[in-house]
């Protein structure tokens, strides 16, 4: 089994580099770059993550808002 992971996170640099660590351990990585984009992708059943890596200092909306939405 896969685990699907989405990283929330504004800095598209420090994202890439994540990314690329995890896929060559063997995960489904995805990337939001912002909160409308990562909330989408938690909601949309058929892609939905296993796990989030969240920014708490997000320049739309504050990660902590963000885990209360998902959760």
């Amino acid at each position: 089994m896969t685990f699907r992971l989405l990283m929330i996170e504004d800095d598209a640099r420090l994202a890439q580099m994540v990314g690329e660590y995890l896929a060559q351990s063997g995960f489904a990585f995805s990337h939001a770059p912002n909160t409308a984009e990562g909330l989408a992708q938690v909601l949309h059943a058929e892609h939905r993550p296993d796990l989030v890596i969240l920014d708490l200092m997000l320049p739309d909306m504050d990660g902590l808002e963000v885990c209360r939405r998902i959760r």
